[in-house]
Order: C-alpha cells, then structure tokens, then sequence
C-alpha cells in the first residue's frame, strides 16, 4: 500500500468489499463505515472581530466579506450588534437584504429596545437568529451591571420571551463570562433561558481564561441544565493562546457549534481562529469525526481578503495563513520536499487554497537551486549551480529574490545554457 499519498486518497483493500480512507497521518478508516456528525460553524468576524482597535469596517467592506462567508460555507454570519449605532444597524440591514444562502445573527443585549432593533434590522433576512447577552459571572454581576443574581435571572427570562413574542424562533442565550461564573448558577441561567424559549446556548469564554482540559466538565455542566433538543455552542477568546485548542476540546467533548473569526480578530489577543480549526478537522478526520459546510479551499482567499481590507497585520508564521506558512529556506527541507512534499509538509497548500513557496536564501542548497533554475526555463549545468551557490552562502541578505536569482544566472550562464 502506498503511503506517500495525497488526503482523501482512496484505494482498494484486498480484505474487504469497501475503500479504505486515510488521513494525513496515514491512518486508515472505512470510507463506508465513517459517518460525521455535523458541526455548524458561527462565523463573528463582523461583531466580536470588528470589535477589536482598528479593526472597524466600512458597509462595503463588510458587505463583501459577508459574500465572501457565504462562498466559503459558514453556516451563520453574526453581522453585528444593531442597537449599537446606525452604522452597525444599517450593516444588518444591508447583510440581511444581500446575503440569502446563509442564516444572518443580530447581536442585543437582555433589553426589549436592543431586541426590537436587532428584529427590524434582519426583517428581510431569510433565515435569521438573535444572541441574546446575559450575565453569568459574579465579577460581571457585581462591578459591570451592579445586579443580583435574581434580576439577572428574570431579565434573560423577560428578553428571551419578548424575543419569541416578536417572531424570533431561533434564540441564542450568551451567560457572558461563563467560565468564571458559580456552575450553579450558570445552570439556573441556562434552566430558565431555555424554559423562556431559548433554542441554543453558548458558553462564552469571555475573557480566556479557560483550559483544554477544564472543557468537557463545563460542556457536561451545562448539557445537564437544557433539554437534549437545545444545541450548545462555544465561544473562545485567545488571551492564553488557546481559543484553537478550548475549540478542539470543545468538538471533542460534543458541541454543536463552534463561534469563529477569520485569522482569529477579535477583542484583545482575539478569538479562535476559523482557518485554523478548519485546517484540524480536515487534517485528522477520523480523530474528530465530525462534518462541516466549509470549503476549506476558500480559506485563504477569505483571509486574505480580511487582511487587505483592514490592512492587518500577520504574523509570518501564522498557521495556513502566514506568509511562511507553506514556505521554506532550509536546504535539507527543500531537498526533500523537492522528492515528496509531505516530507515536510503536514498539510497541503492547496488544501486551502494556498501556494507552495521554494524560497532561495543562503541557507538553500543545490537541489533547490537546479529546481528553481529549471523552473525559469534554463538550464542548470553543474557549473552554474555551484558558482551560484559559493555566491548565496557568502551573501548577508536573508532571502534572494527570484528577480534576483534569474539575474545572477542570467550573469553566470552562457547562451548554450539557454532554452532553443
């Protein structure tokens, strides 16, 4: 069986009647045995990410990367929070209006203004849903809304009954700062939202504090406190480093869906990161065992898109995303990646719709140069190769362009050495 192979690479097995599936670690699963659950994705790019410091968005630019979500296959769009501005009612309002493949998300606080308003912005929204904000946390309770825990009790109740009062049958109920709250009163909140009509509950991370490890037991806390046709989802923000990993724990522990931005913004260290997730249940299929609308060969260009809009920066090595990202200098790694890129390659460029980068610098060896030369169409003689290679080694430049390079062979060929 050959093992040096492409993801989602099928081929008879001599013992059985079926295929045979592997994932990127080779690992091999019955095609026809494997069934997914599916795992709706909530993208927040719009709200939570454009929330963070320069990350503010014009109509139109918000209008095409909610196109740009649809194409790419997320199941929900959080365009916004209406009550907070004209400008970000008229966003709802225009997302709602243009957007038609794809259920649009309002976001309102436990009021009966805020919900009113989220109502008559996503009017002409095909499918819509509103996320309701509560109060969970006794830091929240006592210092930011100055409430008891009754009253925040009965306001989550009153919102989420106006709210189907008005004509929304899709409610989600966020106890903002879950993870910081009493677990018993998390349940008594999640009890009386669902009680009131709330159809989801997300368990927002809201500061993110939370651990991997500490994820199921909160799962199981609130799975314990709502009827199994309410569906569960997670929000995690990355101030640890570890809103991918909480979001990975999460799936793992049975969530429904998961809330994401692209390329991770969000407020402070950001939220968790789409790409990044994405690219997890694509490489280890049988190890999530769950299924997802999203064409992952749309990432980059959906994150790309994102970063010239808001003119972001990214971090170089910023997984699937980053311009190193598929990228390499080294000259034993090109050398091997040059036989068979999965030597070190995990996950494949176009994947994701992203590209493989040869980059020649003085740490790049003769295989890498003969492999870029051919691909100017010249011929890479032995000669030339190390004449060009004793250069690089004594240069102080980091990395040698490919103008550069086709001008220093250019420099140290030959006409002979030129296509006919």
């Amino acid at each position: 069986m050959n093992r040096l192979k492409k993801y989602a690479f099928y081929e008879s097995d001599p013992e059985t009647t079926g295929k045979i599936d592997h994932d990127l670690n080779g690992d091999p699963i019955m095609a026809t045995a494997s069934i997914h659950r599916p795992l709706t994705i909530f993208d927040t790019s719009l709200r939570d990410g454009e929330q963070a410091p320069g990350n503010a968005m014009s109509l139109q630019q918000k209008l095409r990367i909610a196109h740009e979500l649809e194409a790419l296959g997320v199941n929900t769009i959080e365009a916004g929070f209406p009550a907070a501005s004209d400008h970000d009612f008229a966003a709802v309002r225009a997302v709602a209006d243009e957007v038609q493949q794809t259920k649009i998300c309002a976001f309102a606080r436990a009021s009966h203004s805020d919900i009113e308003r989220a109502a008559k912005a996503l009017e002409n929204a095909k499918a819509a849903q509103i996320e309701i904000l509560g109060v969970a946390s006794e830091i929240h309770l006592l210092h930011k809304r100055q409430i008891t825990y009754q009253q925040a009790l009965d306001e989550i109740a009153s919102a989420v009954q106006f709210a189907r009062r008005i004509g929304f049958d899709d409610i989600c109920v966020a106890p903002e700062d879950a993870t910081r709250a009493d677990p018993g009163f998390l349940g008594s909140m999640c009890e009386v939202a669902t009680q009131a009509g709330a159809t989801m509950i997300l368990i927002p991370d809201t500061v993110g504090c939370l651990l991997p490890g500490r994820v199921p037991a909160l799962i199981d806390t609130v799975r314990a406190h709502v009827p199994p046709e309410v569906r569960l989802a997670m929000h995690a923000h990355d101030d640890l480093g570890l809103a991918v990993a909480n979001t990975l724990a999460a799936i793992e522990a049975g969530i429904d869906e998961i809330q994401v931005t692209l390329c991770g913004i969000g407020e402070r260290a950001g939220n968790c990161a789409l790409e990044e997730v994405v690219a997890a249940l694509t490489a280890h299929p049988t190890h999530f065992n769950r299924s997802t609308t999203i064409d992952a060969r749309r990432l980059y260009a959906a994150c790309r898109l994102l970063i010239e809009s808001l003119d972001l920066p990214m971090g170089r090595g910023k997984a699937i995303i980053g311009e190193n990202a598929f990228a390499t200098a080294a000259g034993i790694h090109q050398a091997a990646i040059i036989r068979n890129p999965q030597t070190y390659e995990f996950l494949e460029p176009d994947m994701f719709g992203a590209e493989r980068r040869m980059v020649i610098s003085r740490h790049s060896g003769r295989h890498a140069l003969k492999a870029k030369i051919e691909a100017f169409g010249l011929s890479p003689t032995p000669g030339l190769i190390e004449s060009i290679y004793r250069e690089l080694t004594a240069s102080e430049e980091p990395v040698c362009s490919d103008s550069k390079l086709r001008s220093l062979v250019l420099q140290n060929t030959t006409e002979s050495a030129l296509p006919a």
